[in-house]
């Protein structure tokens, strides 16, 4: 069989990047910066940001869809502040629950051959030429699209690192979750600090509209 066929992707749904956007709510002591769709809450010293992160990782293996929300923490307070992986769920419109994925099984998720498809804006390629081409072309010439590519490292180094925040410091990075916001009305990203139990009312809330 001939290479360039070994490349190519059967029954792969490709999402354009453009189809959806995802909107924050505003909610008391919310603060929206419209230039990049980040929402700040502060309370009791600490200040959280959140927005979906600009590219959604796609897995053409069928596992699902991971998309990752960027979130600072700036710990504007004399007292160390502690938050980690767990302190973050997802609720859809539908109030379906979404654990946070680490970025180990982001990375497992993800197929060996993810080199050849790239997610932003949701492009693949049937032949392996056809990236070479794409990837000369877009690094001379600025008119043409532009691909975002995932590489493995970049799931590790760019995902929110756990544990104590120190006085006056802040933390940034990506919470991934495995979930389509295609067809999703909107979702709401709860953060809880750690030691406060899941059944209690979260720390912070931020709502997102779909459209």
């Amino acid at each position: 069989m001939n290479k360039k066929f070994l490349l190519m992707f059967i029954g792969l749904t490709l999402l354009p990047a453009c189809a959806l956007k995802v909107i924050p709510q505003p909610i008391d002591a919310g603060i929206i910066n419209a230039a990049d769709n980040s929402q700040q809450v502060t309370k009791g010293g600490i200040a959280i940001t959140a927005r979906v992160a600009d590219a959604e990782l796609s897995s053409y293996n069928l596992e699902g869809t991971v998309t990752a929300f960027a979130v600072q923490i700036d710990n504007q307070t004399s007292n160390e502040a502690s938050f980690d992986t767990d302190s973050f769920l997802l609720l859809d419109d539908q109030a379906r629950q979404y654990f946070p994925l680490t970025p180990e099984k982001v990375k497992e998720m993800l197929s060996k051959d993810s080199y050849y498809l790239i997610p932003y804006p949701y492009v693949g390629f049937y032949y392996l030429e056809d990236y070479e081409k794409s990837s000369f072309y877009n690094t001379y010439n600025s008119q043409l699209p532009y691909f975002y590519e995932v590489y493995p490292q970049d799931i590790y180094t760019k995902a929110l690192q756990s544990g104590s925040i120190i006085p006056k410091a802040k933390v940034v990075g990506l919470v991934y979750f495995k979930i389509d916001l295609n067809g999703k009305k909107g979702v709401k990203l709860l953060v809880y600090k750690k030691g406060t139990a899941k059944s209690a009312v979260p720390d912070f809330v931020f709502p997102f509209k779909i459209e």
